[in-house]
């Protein structure tokens, strides 16, 4: 406890130097995905700086932080979902997804429970993101398995990271997962028993905010170009495993080793995936009413 004695004086009210404040300075709010990478790797190599574009990295683990961020006015642009931004959309927020992303997810199972097929999986634990991407897919596979919802237990696991070392001690009987942490789960000898490859919809997206001009998103996808454009050069697989260490969490003796496949090109937005991305998670909220 410390006090001290000083002449009593009127605390005065603080205000806030709002001039001082830098409007063009991008807020970029991502997370250890595979296509957040190029972010990390633009951040590292000043493509932004080469671009005019001055932006700052705002780093988090977990989508539900992510959406933290965008609620609160922190991002400008961020990485994130379509099931997401409406959910967000519904709360009042205004969030244009104008990215579409190819961000497979692989459900991974223990390999202590020797389960080769999803339909063995009765009461056992998915570890998912509530209401995003890994919850849709999760669904979707347990519908194409024939695998009924009410003999799954779904933890809430937001972090990544967490996520990954859960299956890794053992903690859990398997999750969705995305990349690196996928390929990392089955080189130590964990089983993909599926993975979003190739499938549609395309959820995953980068989405701006208000406060992102069209002349930021438009600098902000360029920056995305260039930086895949120059990650793709041997040169380069140094810098990319260094960001995997760091940024990623990934073992110095993995990411030294790791073989990823290629980002896919940028894509618009389809309008169909929106709608499918709308209309489960509509589904969703009327299951849930009906239960209660």
């Amino acid at each position: 406890m410390l006090a001290s004695c000083s002449q009593r004086q009127e605390a005065t009210q603080f205000d806030a130097d709002t001039t001082g404040i830098d409007t063009t300075l991008l807020c970029i709010a991502v997370m250890p995905a595979m296509n957040c990478l190029p972010v990390y790797y633009a951040e590292r190599t000043g493509i932004a700086d080469s671009l005019g574009l001055e932006m700052e990295v705002l780093r988090y683990k977990a989508q539900m932080d992510i959406d933290t961020a965008i609620t609160n006015g922190y991002a400008d642009i961020a990485f994130t979902d379509l099931i997401r931004c409406a959910k967000l959309g519904k709360q009042g927020v205004t969030i244009t997804p104008f990215v579409s992303l190819d961000e497979p997810l692989s459900l991974i199972s223990l390999k202590t429970k020797r389960v080769k097929q999803v339909n063995q999986m009765k009461e056992q634990m998915i570890a998912i993101s509530r209401l995003s991407a890994t919850d849709y897919w999760c669904d979707r596979v347990l519908d194409e398995t024939h695998t009924s919802h009410d003999d799954i237990y779904r933890p809430q696991v937001n972090d990544v990271q967490l996520r990954a070392d859960m299956v890794r001690l053992g903690l859990i009987d398997a999750a969705i997962m995305g990349e690196p942490y996928a390929t990392w789960m089955k080189e130590l000898g964990h089983r993909r028993l599926f993975q979003t490859k190739d499938k549609q919809p395309r959820l995953f997206a980068w989405a701006a905010m208000s406060s992102a001009t069209d002349k930021q998103r438009k600098l902000f996808r360029n920056l995305l170009d260039e930086a895949m454009r120059r990650m793709s050069k041997a040169s380069e697989a140094e810098l990319l495993r260094d960001i995997l260490k760091q940024d990623f969490g990934i073992p110095a003796e993995t990411a030294d080793s790791l073989e990823l496949p290629p980002l896919k090109p940028l894509s618009d937005i389809q309008q169909s995936d929106v709608e499918e991305a709308e209309k489960w998670l509509k589904n969703r909220s009327t299951i849930k009413r009906v239960r209660r």
